[in-house]
Formats: structure tokens, C-alpha cells, sequence
């Protein structure tokens, strides 16, 4: 959530328009009403919106997850900023064409039924927002945000607000002007038990006093859930002074030792986990939908694997210690980073360990089952720290946004193993098995940019000098036996 002090008393709001997820967890379709179903609002950034929700349904929803509906003042707090000189639009004053999802061309009740109808069971149809050029996943038009880095207030789906009565604001994919301009738009047309494809919602709660203390620092990155957020940028530091950092590729390295164990007769140190079974060198893993591009180019990540890896390749035992998670010093918060791969092998030395080989660190990741992500064969930038697009990447001075998270901030980041954040949040070296000199350095896992974030991908091209400030590590050692 999004911490909004504009308002006359601090709140907190959904940075996304809202998911719900079913008793046990599951995600429930976007594209079908709720119904009586005691389902969780969450919110979380790449993925379809719930729409076909009430009011009641939605409030109901979010009050399940420790949350209200918006109040009508405080949704319009979000979107405007507030104060004397309140914003038109999410992200100024002025309309920018093209930056929130408003001017989709055709009524999808056009391309379903070959005409416009405005029955309630037609514009209930579940194939209207799966139409193309239609329903945007949370985040993907970029430039529609908030200072604060709330998404998606105008346009995309028209969202429920409480008040004296029940109102839709915002705008929707197909109108962000006929009620109104950006942060304006209203309909009142609905009593709170209404639903249709364009009726969407997000949640609020209160700010405690943790929370408004934290926003004036890097720690209220951290709190944006679900997805990891940045930090207020290089001028702010997240790392120990004059240590090797995110902003200091020339800093001290860490003096280390080797951890102990936690019994005598412990098969890995405490700080690691056992990694064993049958690993398949070659499966065929088949991709069934691709992520869309947030940038230029063309297809860049799979977005959903079919549902079994099948293996064609040799298979082969392997029993090994791996670090539970990536590298963090003591002293550090973040894990670090702008290390080489010479200097990883080094600092693992220290720790009577060793940078884990490829084999090792992929087998960590995707388990017996050779899961294309560590959490199973659909993608989901909710559970680790990827997929932010390149727009996303630097701040308006040029820098680098640094946007690692604690390598325990993401539980369900979690291969088969217990093995957390091996995608996402920062690169790891590896060490490619039987290569020669220069030629031994892999980058597995990806960073929170879109692309290499799954378990079998790897970039082999950058060298064992080369220190990026996405370039972190874990190390792997032998069981004691």
C-alpha cells in the first residue's frame, strides 16, 4: 500500500486496483462475478483486475484482508495529491494521451456478440475483458501513476467508493471523459449491489503511527505491498558508509568467517539449507503465453509454462549445502551488490564455502520437478522481485533506482528446497562447470528488471571482472558428512 499524508487524517491505499483470491489462497478469475464467495482482496502489480465486483462484494472483500473500501474523499485524496493545487489527473494537470487506459476503440459487448448490448447478463459476460485491447494488467500503462506511486486511478476499471452513497470513479477502458476529467470522473448511477464487466475497486485502511514515521524513509519501500518498491533514490543510504554498495563499486568488501553449525552433527552450516535428489540435466519446458513487453522489442519472458517439465536428458543425484538466502554481510540490510565474480568465489572462501556451480544453483531453484520458476509454471511478479519495466529503471537525474529488497522480505519467493529469492531482486554469480579461465562466470536468477528471471535462463556474457549494481551472489559448499 501507499502511504497519502494529503488527507486530513493519513491513510493508506491499495497501490493497484484490486485481486481477490479464494479461502485457500487460490486466485479467483477476473473475468466472473464473486457472487457469495468469502473471498481476500489483495493487491499486487502484472496481473488482470478483478471486475464483475459490487460494492458490497468488494467491501466485503477487502474488510477479509484487514481493510476497508475507499471512502469517496480519500480516493480522491489518492488521485489528486490534495492540498491547494489538487491534480486533474493522476500524474498532473494536464491530460497526456496515451498514459492511462481510456481510449480502447471498440465496446467489447461489439466483438462478443457482434453488437451493443446493455442487458445486465450481457455486460456480465466473462469473455468481455478477454477481448484484446481491452482489460490491462495492474501497472502496465507505466506513466499512469501517482507521485506517491499509486497505479491506475483513471481508466482500466471504473472503481467502488463509499460515501452517502455508493460511487464508480476514475474512468474505464472505453471513456475517461464522459462523467468527468481524470480524478473527476464519477457515476452514480449504481446502488451498491451493481456489477458489470467495468466495475472494479481497491482498498484502503488507516495509517498507524510506524507507517507515517517510516514514509520519510527508505524503509517505507519496503511496505509497499506487494510488489518490492524503491528507495528514494542514490542520495539515500542503504548500505554501511564506505563499504562496497549499491553506489559504491570501489568500497571495502566484508572481512568474514565461517558460520557454524547448529548440531555436531548438522549436514550444513545454520545459515544453509540441504539440497538433495534427482536432478534432470535436459526437460522440455513449454511455453504457453508470453508476458507482454512494457518496452520496445518483442517477446521477452514466458508468462505461463504447460504444466509438467518433461525430461529428456540424462538424470543424476545431487546432494549439496546451499545458502537459504542471497548474500547479505552482517552490518548490511540489502543483500550486497557490484561484486565480481572473482570477488564472490573470494568472500565464499572466507566462509569455507565456494560460489555454488550452475547445476547446483539450478537445481536449488527448480527442484526434482525442473519448475520453470522456483514457485511453480505460472510467472508471478508478486512473489519475487522482477518484472519492473526498463521505464521504472532510473530516476529523473540519470541514476539507478535501487529496488532490492531484504532477502527475507519475500516468503513466498520459496523453491521446492526452501530456497528463497534464487529469481529476482539481484543477479548471482555461478560458476560454470569445466570452463576455462574467463570464461567460468554465469549470471543466474535475473534482477528486478523483466527478462531472466526463472530458473533456467543465464547470461554468460559479461566476464569475471565485470561488477554491475544489480550483481550480487549465494554461496554452495559440500555436506559434511
Amino acid at each position: 500500500m501507499a502511504l497519502i499524508e494529503s488527507y486530513r487524517e493519513p491513510f493508506c491505499i491499495d497501490r493497484w486496483e484490486g485481486s481477490i483470491v479464494t479461502a485457500d489462497g487460490t486466485d479467483h478469475s477476473p473475468y466472473h462475478a464473486v457472487g457469495p464467495k468469502p473471498v481476500r482482496a489483495v493487491s499486487r502489480r502484472g496481473v488482470v483486475p478483478q471486475g464483475y465486483i459490487s460494492l458490497g462484494e468488494a467491501d466485503a472483500a477487502c474488510r477479509r484482508a484487514g481493510k476497508r473500501i475507499c471512502t469517496t474523499a480519500q480516493w480522491l485524496a489518492a488521485c489528486t495529491g490534495g492540498g491547494d493545487s489538487p491534480r486533474t489527473y493522476p500524474y498532473g494537470a494536464k491530460a497526456v494521451p496515451g498514459a492511462c487506459n481510456t481510449q480502447r476503440p471498440i465496446h467489447p459487448s461489439s466483438l462478443v456478440h457482434g453488437q451493443r448490448k446493455e442487458d445486465a447478463v450481457s455486460l456480465n459476460d466473462p469473455r468481455l475483458n478477454q477481448q484484446p485491447q481491452t482489460l490491462a494488467r495492474t501497472g502496465e500503462f507505466a506513466r499512469c501513476v501517482t507521485p506517491e506511486g499509486v497505479h491506475d486511478l483513471h481508466g482500466n476499471l471504473l472503481e467502488w467508493t463509499r460515501g452517502e452513497r455508493p460511487l464508480l470513479m476514475g474512468g474505464h477502458y472505453l471513456d475517461g471523459k464522459q462523467h468527468g476529467a481524470g480524478c473527476t470522473y464519477v457515476t452514480d448511477a449504481h446502488d451498491d449491489q451493481y456489477h458489470d464487466f467495468s466495475t472494479g475497486f481497491r482498498c484502503c485502511r488507516p495509517a498507524d503511527a510506524a507507517q507515517r514515521e517510516a514514509s520519510s524513509t527508505v524503509a517505507a519501500a519496503e511496505m509497499l505491498a506487494p510488489a518490492p518498491a524503491a528507495s528514494a533514490g542514490p542520495d539515500v543510504p542503504r548500505d554501511p558508509s564506505s563499504m562496497r554498495s549499491f553506489v559504491d563499486a570501489r568500497g571495502r568488501l566484508p572481512q568474514l568467517s565461517p558460520p557454524g553449525y547448529a548440531e555436531s552433527n548438522a549436514a550444513c552450516p545454520v545459515d544453509m539449507l540441504r539440497v538433495q535428489g534427482i536432478r534432470c540435466a535436459s526437460p522440455v519446458q513449454r511455453c504457453l503465453r508470453w508476458l507482454p513487453r512494457r518496452s520496445g522489442g518483442q517477446k521477452i519472458a514466458c508468462a505461463e509454462f504447460a504444466a509438467r517439465s518433461v525430461c529428456k536428458g540424462l538424470k543424476y543425484r545431487m546432494d549439496y549445502c546451499i545458502d537459504r538466502y542471497e548474500f547479505t554481510p552482517p552490518g548490511y540490510t540489502y543483500p550486497i551488490t557490484h561484486v565480481n565474480w572473482t570477488e564472490a568465489q573470494n568472500l565464499c572462501a572466507a566462509m569455507d564455502k565456494r560460489l555454488c556451480f550452475e547445476d547446483e544453483w539450478e537445481f536449488a531453484c527448480e527442484g526434482p520437478q525442473a519448475l520453470p520458476y522456483p514457485y511453480g509454471y505460472v510467472r508471478d511478479a508478486n512473489r519475487c522481485n522482477h518484472d519492473f519495466p526498463e521505464s521504472e529503471l532510473v530516476a529523473t537525474d540519470g541514476a539507478f533506482i535501487d529496488r532490492r529488497v531484504r532477502a527475507d522480505a519475500l516468503p513466498e519467493c520459496k523453491s521446492p528446497f526452501g530456497v528463497l529469492n534464487l529469481v529476482g531482486n539481484v543477479d548471482e554469480w555461478t560458476t560454470r562447470r569445466a570452463a576455462e579461465p574467463g570464461k567460468r562466470a554465469v549470471l543466474r536468477g535475473g534482477w528486478w528488471l523483466i527478462g531472466r528471471n526463472r530458473c533456467r535462463a543465464a547470461t554468460a556474457n559479461h566476464g569475471e571482472v565485470y561488477a554491475g549494481m544489480q550483481t550480487g551472489f549465494r554461496c554452495c559448499r559440500a555436506v559434511r558428512k
